[in-house]
């Protein structure tokens, strides 16, 4: 992903994750003595990363139950909490997770850049699927994204006794990223955007509507939110730092106006 990646401070943080380091991302070479700016560089990658771990450990104490100050939890940890805790029917290792995981980045992260999606979501699947692309849930997901055969459809993929192509990644990864987009464009941020790919654009926009306020820290904390998404978040940054992916771009894409009847919609259940 690059050194010294920046973390610019703006409305869109400051509502989806609170106060965070305002860092500007410059280009860096190979020696000090190359670059006279190398140490500025290596504070921004601190910056970074110490942002990045507060945003996550923020987000990991609202969703949990216990009300007590808790010490701070590691990226692998938290991926391994989650995945202990909501996909137990197969046994998960990050480090063969994260192998899966950069063997699909070359062809992944492209797919969503061309489809106006940052490429750090590709985090998403490790979370989702473990990297697995014939992974399947007990609920009916399947593939590296784990889309429901309704959302599938929907987004243009063939869901049939005979073939299924959820269980091609790259066409998998289109529909999921068109999906992503549609949520980004619906919610107007990133955050919900993936806590409605969770737990469905119905659920989270009952939560929405019965806390008045679409900050994901405050539905967290008021448990209007199901206790998986309130987790879902905290794991997928977690692949973030792991794969020094140090953070959600607020790219400034305009918010359309759409009306219940524009936007597709998946099942309401939870996505496993």
């Amino acid at each position: 992903m690059g050194k010294a990646v920046g973390i610019i401070a703006g409305l869109f943080l400051a509502a989806a994750f609170g106060s965070v380091v305002h860092a500007q991302s410059m280009a860096t070479a190979n020696s000090p003595e190359q670059d006279p700016f190398a140490t500025f560089h290596t504070e921004l990658d601190r910056a970074a990363d110490t942002a990045l771990a507060d945003t996550v450990q923020r987000m990991a104490d609202a969703a949990s139950d216990d009300s007590r100050p808790t010490r701070p939890r590691s990226p692998e940890s938290l991926l391994l909490n989650f995945d202990e805790r909501y996909r137990p029917t197969i046994k998960f290792s990050l480090s063969a997770a994260m192998n899966r995981f950069d063997q699909l980045r070359p062809v992944v992260e492209p797919i969503l850049k061309g489809e106006g999606i940052p490429v750090e979501l590709s985090s998403v699947v490790v979370v989702e699927s473990g990297g697995r692309p014939n992974a399947r849930s007990p609920k009916g997901a399947l593939g590296l994204w784990q889309l429901m055969p309704d959302t599938a459809r929907r987004y243009g993929l063939i869901v049939s006794p005979h073939i299924d192509e959820r269980l091609d990644f790259e066409k998998s990864t289109h529909a999921a990223a068109r999906y992503l987009g549609d949520l980004y464009t619906h919610f107007g941020s990133w955050p919900l955007a993936l806590a409605a790919y969770n737990a469905g654009e119905q659920t989270l926009q009952r939560s929405i509507a019965q806390a008045g306020t679409s900050d994901f820290l405050q539905l967290s904390r008021l448990r209007l939110l199901p206790k998986e998404t309130r987790n879902y978040l905290p794991a997928v940054l977690s692949v973030m730092k792991l794969s020094e992916s140090r953070n959600l771009p607020i790219a400034p894409m305009l918010r359309r106006q759409t009306s219940t009847s524009e936007i597709i919609f998946a099942v309401t259940d939870v996505q496993p």
